[in-house]
């Protein structure tokens, strides 16, 4: 296993993972391919983006997209895509990517590390790797489309 920056050549790789990722029972989504490359485009095109990915060999098994955030002293990284293949999940893979991550973010002297995530599960993941729950709330309003 390595860990890479973000290349563009892994784009299409990266919106198949996203499909596999949210198109299922959890998540209820119902990505195209082109409409997750829009998605990723979008986290990719912001300011100050920097990405990993985590290749076995050179098979994508899992990426986090992310961004640099100005924050009152120093800045902060924000984690906007965690995907881990469901093929690679619950063996530290994650956790590695994480670290990598967390030692990368120290290294530029930034002030912390943010997600946003909705699956307990999930939550649980970040909570075992150090993330504590902050005094802020996530909220949402979803519409029905016909």
């Amino acid at each position: 296993m390595k860990i890479i920056y973000y290349d563009e050549k892994y784009l299409n790789i990266c919106a198949t993972a996203v499909i596999k990722h949210y198109n299922n029972d959890d998540f209820g989504c119902n990505f195209t391919h082109e409409r997750a490359r829009l998605y990723l485009n979008e986290i990719i095109n912001k300011p100050r983006f920097i990405g990993f990915l985590l290749l076995d060999k050179e098979v994508l098994v899992g990426f986090a997209l992310c961004h640099l955030k100005t924050w009152d002293t120093t800045d902060e990284l924000a984690i906007d895509e965690f995907i881990i293949s469901e093929h690679y999940q619950e063996k530290g893979l994650g956790t590695r990517l994480l670290d990598f991550i967390s030692t990368y973010s120290e290294e530029l002297n930034l002030s912390g590390i943010t997600t946003f995530t909705n699956v307990i599960p999930l939550s649980d993941f970040y909570r075992k790797n150090d993330f504590i729950e902050h005094d802020i709330s996530f909220l949402y309003k979803g519409f029905k489309h016909s």
